[in-house]
């Protein structure tokens, strides 16, 4: 019954008591404007020393026109990542202010946060604000601090989804958030069961990255009043916001730090501050995102610490091009606006850091530290620094290296504090020849979150392993039988029959595996000669090819095996030798015919780039752009993050941490359709798979697997058997809608629960859409159908959300319904990922970009391609190899559309102020100001039928300047 549940206000009531109880004061404000008065208030009590005259003493409050300016100087054009650096200030002034000048032309700051001292706030609580705009809008509660709305709260009753409350939010941003409530910085949504947080951001918001709340142990806190006891205690909420919010300015994204990365941060500066002569290391499995916790420790430790240095020590090998400028995004740059990847890449740079005392805080890799600390002209600089409390962060700290680092680090650096990183830690099980594991270097683990914690609170996805044996033969022996090792192993797993039968079984699944291509493949094999002789294979089988196959690795200058592959020519006058690194200028010059490329060995690295963004950037829509199948033997198999990989195939032996290393560059969250990552194994490596797992999640694997074809299969029979009591064909469902909302709702349900388990299972090699009981190809086809009608129908009926509706119940999970689409999201992407390290590079960015705009189907895209097209010819060219792409893409944005309100302004003889405020209220409220236009039109001298045929050309131009420039 209805009334077993606790109401949505029943709920708010409870929680807004609860926020009382911790400190928020409670602040009524029923609308925009007492919103706007109050931070006025509030803004004129927390500077009222600088809003004093000096000569009189007496305090001046901001007059209507200085608080316009104030509005314009927060808010004006700013993006909402913009004004969430503007709130925060600098790592070293960490204070939000500006500055504005007064109508007596003084100049005058303002505090608007202080991003230091929590208790330096001023936190307050508000409900039911409404805000008229298309659709009246309520938002259930606000937390306000100094008198901005910086979190907003977004609740629906028990028993329902609580994704509805995103889906709620993401209406409201569309239709009004304005003006101050640009400034909220979080989210958290909640149906007094299940709560989740997320940041808010200037593009579409992604369910995905709604994270959990937990305790230091990982345990979750998804009732509503264990996640407000710790989550809202002020201190913490003002550590999230001043604290563990990280800034991307390459993507120009804000990045809330999730629960186990603030208390692996908060335990390393414990054990900075409290027992500086102990070491510790962190234990966040792979994909968890140890690189930012490390880099914000490294921050917060040389704020917080009497450290003479913090080094962050990274390995730079690691980076490919991309991941290069995803962690540069993180690091300020230099007075010289040089970036932090620049300066790490010089040893002088190192030493002259080391030297000055300008920052505490150094990034810089393992190889530089290394010649610094051997080059003896160095020393001089160094010495000071045997005595001095240093602390060193290192990533990826199971590396060998760095074990021969510490040798010579601590011989140098003799006070120095270790802090390490590790996804895969070294144990006695898989300690290296030196004997050393994670602990006998690092000593304590500060904090754990392993792969079962991450795929749990689907941080990473789950496996689906398959194993096939492809050495069976006529006395039945199996790969990993040890009567395999007596025979020439090499030549049999090498041998050409069998690299045509899994590149068969490759050409034959991938399709299905990849979701139609909709995901991408790394194939790891043994050593150089393999990775040569599969891309032959794949190109001897698939002459058309279908599937865009290359390979990449590196090579030895001089081969162990060149005496074996020497080959004469056809006179026998010459010997020639044929090295991997031929075989690789044979794989390029391919390459470079398929995607219209230069490259060579001598550009290896520009090559290795452009593989990197190629897999990352895959796109169904775009098949010419895409690498299919990537063949490697070592690169790529860490530290290569792309959620658009799906799947590994392996032909080679993997254990311990190499093995889930490997594994996991497939686990990488991206949209509901991709629900696990794919290891197909041509190796019997199960025995080496379940010791990793068994190792690694320390004895808890459960949930490392995702269930097998056989379970899926009987759950999806079951799904499909109620499906078919709810509406036994397609044509039932139309008779549902006569029935009422409920009966429609578990229609919804039921297919919505089809279509997850279709989503898993259909990845399956033994999956055959043709073959499942009670369900053909076509009436799925026609379910599908149903269920988007029932979307689109509900919410076209579905304005400001009246009660009882299906979408304030339920949350449709459309996403499953979609595939890849060219869209102004993917494109701006595209544009903000440009390269402009060389002209080359940036050409052909443009060029892909310029060809996807000039075939725009996309209504949308199609009206702003004229922009975007003119800002790749005009600004691109442009801008410096350090510049950022879409912030000047924002400027070129906003200046574009002054220029076309002013030149249309002179066009219908309007001022243009006046028109800018026009267009401000037509964006909100969809509608422009009636009154205020005519009166407009009757001081211009407008006659009445004139004056109508101008308030349509006004209405229509305002409408598409929205749409082409709206934010993105």
């Amino acid at each position: 019954m209805a009334n077993d549940y606790q109401s949505e206000a029943q709920l708010e009531d409870q929680f807004m008591k609860r926020l009382n109880a911790l400190g928020y004061q409670t602040v009524k404000l029923p609308d925009e404007a007492a919103v706007l008065a109050h931070f006025r208030e509030v803004l004129i009590q927390r500077n009222a020393k600088n809003l004093t005259n000096p000569q009189t003493h007496v305090l001046e409050p901001l007059t209507d026109k200085e608080f316009h300016r104030v509005l314009n100087e927060l808010v004006g054009s700013r993006t909402i990542y913009e004004i969430g650096q503007l709130l925060r200030g600098s790592d070293v002034q960490p204070q939000g202010k500006i500055s504005i000048v007064r109508d007596d032309n003084s100049e005058v700051y303002l505090n608007i946060f202080d991003g230091r001292d929590a208790e330096n706030n001023q936190y307050e609580v508000a409900h039911q604000i409404t805000i008229p705009s298309r659709y009246e809008n309520r938002y259930d509660v606000t937390i306000l601090i100094n008198g901005l709305p910086l979190v907003q709260i977004e609740l629906k009753r028990r028993g329902v989804e609580f994704t509805q409350a995103f889906n709620q939010i993401i209406r409201y941003r569309d239709e009004s958030f304005r003006q101050l409530f640009r400034f909220v910085q979080l989210f958290v949504v909640s149906n007094g069961d299940d709560t989740r947080y997320f940041a808010n951001g200037d593009g579409p918001l992604n369910a995905n990255f709604m994270f959990y709340w937990t305790d230091q142990q990982n345990h979750w806190l998804n009732d509503i009043d264990a996640f407000t006891a710790s989550f809202f205690d002020r201190r913490r909420l003002h550590s999230l916001i001043a604290e563990y919010t990280i800034f991307d300015n390459v993507h120009n994204q804000m990045l809330i730090m999730r629960p186990y990365q603030v208390y692996a941060a908060e335990a390393i500066i414990d054990q900075a501050q409290n027992h500086p002569h102990d070491n510790g290391y962190i234990w966040h499995t792979t994909g968890s995102g140890k690189t930012i916790t490390a880099f914000k420790a490294s921050q917060l430790i040389a704020h917080r610490t009497d450290a003479t240095k913090v080094i962050f020590l990274i390995d730079r090998s690691d980076l490919d091009i991309q991941t290069a400028q995803n962690f540069n995004a993180y690091l300020p740059k230099s007075i010289g606006n040089e970036s932090a990847l620049e300066r790490i890449d010089s040893t002088k740079s190192l030493v002259r850091q080391l030297r000055s005392w300008d920052s505490k805080l150094i990034v810089t890799t393992i190889n530089k530290m290394d010649k610094a600390i051997k080059n003896p002209k160095y020393q001089t600089v160094l010495t000071p620094y045997h005595d001095q409390h240093v602390v060193f962060i290192e990533d990826e700290a199971h590396r060998s290296q760095f074990g021969e680092m510490r040798k010579r680090i601590n011989q140098w650096f003799q006070n120095a504090q270790h802090f390490g990183f590790t996804g895969t830690p070294i144990f006695p099980e898989n300690v290296g020849a030196d004997g050393r594991t994670t602990e006998t270097l690092y000593g304590q683990c500060l904090h754990k979150y392993l792969i079962q914690d991450a795929i749990r609170d689907h941080n990473v996805l789950g496996f689906s392993i398959q194993y096939l044996n492809t050495l069976r033969g006529k006395d039945e022996i199996e790969d990993g039988d040890e009567r395999v090792a007596k025979i020439n192993t090499r030549e049999v797993l090498e041998a050409d029959e069998r690299l045509a039968g899994v590149v068969k079984h490759i050409l034959l699944n991938h399709n299905q595996v990849t979701h139609n291509r909709q995901y991408n493949a790394l194939f790891t094999v043994a050593n150089t000669d393999m990775a040569l002789k599969y891309y032959r294979m794949f190109h001897k089988l698939d002459p058309q090819r279908q599937l865009k196959v290359t390979t990449i690795f590196t090579w030895e200058s001089n081969e162990e095996d060149s005496e074996d592959k020497q080959k004469e020519n056809a006179s026998h006058t010459k010997v020639s030798v044929q090295t991997s690194r031929h075989g690789l200028e044979g794989v390029i010059t391919d390459y470079n015919l398929q995607y219209g490329t230069n490259f060579n060995t001598n550009r290896f690295k520009d090559y290795s780039t452009d593989v990197s963004k190629r897999m990352k950037e895959h796109n169904s829509q775009t098949p010419e752009d895409n690498i299919d199948i990537l063949i490697v033997v070592d690169m790529f198999l860490t530290g290569f993050d792309s959620p658009k990989l799906s799947t590994l195939y392996v032909d080679k032996k993997l254990q311990w941490h190499n093995l889930l290393q490997a594994f996991s560059r497939t686990n990488r969250v991206e949209k509901k359709t991709k629900v696990f990552g794919n290891i197909v194994c041509y190796r019997n490596i199960k025995a080496e798979t379940d010791a990793a797992v068994e190792l690694f999640s320390q004895g808890s694997s459960q949930a490392f697997f995702v269930p097998t074809y056989q379970e899926l299969a009987k759950q999806y029979d079951d799904a499909i058997k109620a499906l078919h009591e709810v509406a036994p064909t397609p044509q039932d469902v139309d008779e549902l809608y006569s029935l009422g909302t409920d009966e429609v709702k578990k229609f919804v349900l039921a297919f919505r629960e089809v279509l997850r388990i279709n989503n898993k299972i259909r990845a399956y090699d033994e999956y055959n859409p043709k073959e499942v009981p009670g369900m053909t190809v076509q009436n799925m086809e026609s379910y599908r159908s149903k269920y988007a009608e029932a979307y689109r129908k509900l919410s076209q009926d579905q304005t400001e959300g009246p009660e009882g509706s299906i979408l304030d119940d339920v949350d449709f999970e459309i996403e499953l319904l979609a595939t890849d689409v060219i869209n102004v999201q993917y494109i701006f992407n595209l544009i903000k990922s440009i390269n402009l390290d060389s002209q080359d590079n940036t050409n052909a960015d443009r060029k892909k970009i310029q060809h996807l705009l000039e075939n725009a189907d996309n209504e949308e895209l199609a009206l702003k391609a004229d922009l975007l097209a003119d800002f790749l010819d005009k600004v691109v060219p442009t801008l410096s190899a350090d510049a950022n792409v879409g912030s000047e893409l924002n400027k070129y944005l906003v200046d574009r559309q002054k220029k076309e309100v002013a030149d249309f302004s002179k066009e219908v003889h309007l001022p243009g102020e006046f028109m800018d405020n026009q267009l401000e209220h037509f964006d909100f409220y969809g509608k422009a100001d009636d009154r205020k236009l005519n009166q407009a039109l009757t001081d211009a001298g407008v006659k009445f039928m004139e004056k109508l045929t101008l308030k349509t050309k006004i209405t229509n131009f305002f409408k598409r300047e929205l749409k082409r420039f709206a934010r993105v």
